[in-house]
């Protein structure tokens, strides 16, 4: 899609936004509720949980309640905080711990839902009759997904601390761990071919995909593929022998042939941020995520209208995407997830029922949207903080969510739109300072009407990889590419201009200038969500992780780094300094002094430069002659980017 027609869409988009908004009824909206119901906030009574305490919550209970009150204050008054104030004399709450419910799995009578928890590496049981806690096992250190291998007889996780794939035997609703298996590192995603006997497991990290075989249920590694993309969402599509493999990151759809095991190519969504993949009866691919308009301003009218950050639900046809054809949106249709006034920010999974009910977690507002794909808009419901996982019982029209923040299970009857209860997993502990940082870094009412949370932009704390227009460099015109926050304490200053003195200025930049939040962040917001995003590391080299990293070669290679006074700019052990230097390149104002990012992680990136000129580290050098008086000799070159890719 050309710039031209890709902005066209984006303005006919905000002109269809702003007519709904003019012609809508006022007595009810299109998300299903009686506007006489809402409070100044906008906010539907009715679909506000009276609390998350086992059994205390039922459809008739109509009690003024804040859905945010396990975790904030945040609606007491318009400038107040999304950070729950506590009595530092008043003692935390017996055997209190952090869960972080992240993946979901239901009973086939729909009686029992089962729920991975990443902090504590536990199952808890529920059930879902009396919604009270049945059981919990811990199985591992942090999981990271959950699946049937066999409905109602086994279950399979991942756990991304110990790299293991986690076989648990189901017996009269108890748990028992069978198998484990150590696999690629980071697995973060699991799919399990419909026969059961084979199964996909991405490893983040690693970049890398494993396929497993079951055999009476006990699994063994068939093959590992090296992947160019840091893969997460897995969706198998049998008939064709292919396994569509989504970036983390980017808009990136990787085609692998199973068969062959080998990667095809890549097809391409105009986008980022993925977080879920599904196939409806019709064999069409459900695709949820972000987009990010390159050629937009962080200006307040870009981010109310949606040009400059949107998220979005869509139908793709499969053959189009399976065959990477150029026009991805050839037959295609998409649902627009919020409109300005009420946006949303941050899908976060995507549910598919044989009904043909779809359900997106909508994370960064703490929402779910559903619909079907002949639906004019998708009705949306309020439940806990950061929706992450949605699980679909068709026969009773339910839809259970976990809410990784809230620490809870929310219980939804779509038919009514209305939360049924929320049932808490257990007492949780007072939050850290950093640990408050990483519920506001993912929550999008920081922003302007909600469009977009750090996370938007930073997945994982990372980065979407693209460019950004904001005013970080002291003027519009000069976009430059989002950079990674993992590994970022001590590089101050920031940005590429060296223009931030500090992590608590840039977040208040950040918050006003880029977000276009509505409110002044509070201090304590600033400091928690500064000292979050101290607390990330950097992440691991690919070459480390798969085991061939040639230990003479980045011997070598750190010599000639030295040597070449690359130091001089990135000095160990952080591999950066806090001045600007002229790289023989320049923006479109005439800027050519840039701070020099970090290296640690390279190898964990895409593009190179500020403005992503560079499209693969090699032609850093080769190409752009980064620094380079005399070009290097194969050999020498070879040795520093394998040092380079180690750091």
């Amino acid at each position: 899609m050309t710039c031209r027609n890709f902005m066209l869409c984006l303005l006919v988009f905000a002109l269809l936004s702003m007519l709904s908004m003019l012609l809508s009824a006022p007595a009810f909206s299109q998300y299903g509720e009686n506007n006489s119901n809402q409070n100044e906030y906008g906010e539907n009574e009715y679909d506000k949980p009276s609390g998350y305490s086992e059994g205390n919550a039922d459809e008739s209970d109509e009690s003024e309640y804040d859905y945010n009150d396990d975790y904030g204050n945040y609606h007491a008054t318009p400038q107040g905080s999304l950070l729950k104030y506590v009595d530092p004399k008043e003692p935390p709450p017996k055997n209190a711990t952090l869960r972080r419910p992240i993946a979901l799995q239901l009973s086939s009578d729909g009686k029992t839902l089962y729920v991975a928890n990443e902090s504590t590496g536990t199952i808890s049981i529920i059930s879902t009759a009396k919604g009270l806690i049945q059981g919990e096992l811990k199985v591992g250190e942090e999981l990271a997904s959950l699946v049937w291998l066999v409905r109602d007889e086994k279950l399979v996780a991942t756990d991304v601390k110990k790299h293991e794939l986690i076989v648990i035997d189901v017996k009269k609703k108890k748990l028992r761990v069978a198998n484990r298996l150590s696999v690629a590192p980071y697995p973060v995603e699991i799919a399990i071919a419909e026969n059961g006997s084979v199964g996909y497991i991405s490893s983040l990290w690693s970049r890398q995909l494993t396929a497993i075989k079951f055999k009476d249920s006990k699994p063994s590694v068939d093959w590992v593929l090296d992947l160019k993309i840091a893969p997460r969402d897995l969706l198998p599509v049998e008939s064709e022998n292919k396994l569509i493999v989504a970036d983390s990151f980017s808009g990136e759809l990787l085609i692998v042939d199973t068969a062959q095991r080998k990667s095809l190519g890549v097809s391409e969504v105009p986008g980022h941020n993925i977080r879920g993949l599904a196939k409806d009866a019709e064999g069409r691919l459900i695709v949820a995520h972000q987009m990010l308009n390159e050629l937009a301003h962080t200006v307040r009218n870009d981010v109310h209208w949606g040009l400059l950050i949107s998220n979005d639900l869509k139908w793709f046809q499969m053959d189009v995407v399976l065959e990477r054809r150029k026009n991805i949106y050839e037959r295609s249709r998409m649902h627009p997830l919020g409109e300005p006034g009420r946006a949303t920010s941050d899908p976060s999974a995507v549910t598919h029922s044989e009904s043909g009910m779809v359900v997106v977690a909508l994370g960064g507002v703490g929402e779910i949207a559903f619909g079907k794909y002949d639906d004019f808009s998708l009705q949306r419901v309020r439940v806990g903080r950061r929706p992450v996982d949605t699980v679909i019982d068709d026969k009773a029209n339910l839809v259970y969510v976990a809410n990784k923040f809230s620490d809870s299970i929310s219980i939804v009857d779509l038919e009514t739109r209305h939360v049924r209860k929320h049932v808490s997993l257990g007492p949780t502990r007072y939050l850290t300072m950093a640990e408050k940082g990483e519920l506001l870094f993912h929550d999008g009412r920081l922003s302007h009407d909600n469009w977009m949370s750090c996370n938007s932009c930073h997945p994982n704390g990372h980065t979407n990889g693209m460019l950004n227009d904001n005013f970080s460099d002291g003027s519009f015109g000069a976009p430059k590419r989002i950079l990674s926050l993992l590994g970022k304490a001590g590089t101050e200053p920031l940005a590429w201009t060296a223009a931030t003195e500090s992590f608590e200025l840039q977040v208040r930049n950040s918050i006003l200038k880029t977000m276009q939040g509505d409110r002044q962040p509070t201090n304590e917001e600033v400091l928690a969500l500064a000292a979050f995003i101290k607390t990330l590391p950097p992440p691991p080299s690919v070459n480390q992780l798969r085991g061939v990293a040639d230990t003479e070669a980045i011997k070598r290679g750190k010599q000639i780094f030295k040597e070449k006074r690359c130091t001089s700019c990135h000095t160990a052990p952080l591999y950066t300094s806090p001045r600007t230097y002229s790289v023989g390149i320049q923006d479109e104002h005439g800027i050519e002094k840039f701070n020099p990012p970090s290296l640690r992680g390279l190898s964990q990136r895409r593009m190179y430069f500020h403005d992503n000129r560079a499209a693969a580290l090699e032609d850093v050098f080769l190409v752009h002659k980064h620094r380079m008086s005399q070009p290097l000799a194969d050999d020498k070159l070879k040795d520093l980017l394998a040092f380079l890719r180690s750091l």
